[in-house]
């Protein structure tokens, strides 16, 4: 008998993100309306996070951490080990973008695009680039580079048509990862991932 997991994220992002991963890579794991749980941002709904991993720890169930490293891996690592004992919690942790480094669930993600895609980062790039050697007449401070949420849109934007119904393709919570014209999962840069969620959901 399967286990009640249930997985903590920060975002819409995240939770469609890790459910296409997961029937991608575990299809007989069967993910429930509650199996990941968006809590909006790591340092939100404390209270409300902490009373379902408690009730899921007291029926036997497995709590996985799934964050964000944001600019300081080992930071955020430490202020969940803090979070954790403090609230005398049990739960295992994995922070984009491979448990390792500083970053977040777009790092990963740009990484893991279908190679031949890879012409429309160069273009963004290029675009970040150019940003950064332009000044503006009366503007005192330097122009401000789009966060790597906005580089993932353009990439899709770019792949695909113009009607609205594509349009609403390139929305967080519709995204398709298992389109291998986009995406690759079974890229390596996937791979500490996918032993964190084998070890925990196998």
């Amino acid at each position: 008998m399967q286990k009640t997991v249930k997985i903590f994220v920060e975002g819409i992002a995240d939770v469609k993100f890790l459910s296409d991963y997961i029937s991608h890579i575990i299809p007989v794991f069967k993910i429930e309306k509650e199996t990941i749980i968006e809590c909006s941002g790591w340092a939100n709904n404390r209270e409300t996070s902490q009373n379902k991993m408690t009730q899921n720890t007291d029926n036997a169930g497995i709590n996985l951490v799934i964050f964000d490293a944001d600019d300081d891996f080992e930071q955020r690592k430490k202020e969940l080990e803090n979070w954790k004992q403090s609230a005398n919690l049990f739960f295992e942790v994995f922070l984009f973008p491979n448990n390792k480094d500083k970053g977040a669930l777009e790092d990963l993600l740009e990484k893991i695009i279908v190679e031949n895609n890879q012409p429309i980062f160069d273009c963004w790039d290029g675009y970040e680039n150019c940003l950064k050697t332009k000044t503006i007449e009366g503007r005192t401070e330097p122009l401000t580079i789009p966060a790597k949420k906005t580089k993932i849109y353009g990439y899709l934007e770019a792949l695909l048509g113009t009607t609205k119904k594509d349009k609403e393709k390139i929305k967080e919570k519709e995204r398709d990862y298992k389109n291998t014209k986009h995406w690759n999962l079974d890229s390596d840069d996937l791979s500490p991932l996918k032993e964190f969620l084998f070890k925990h959901l196998k």
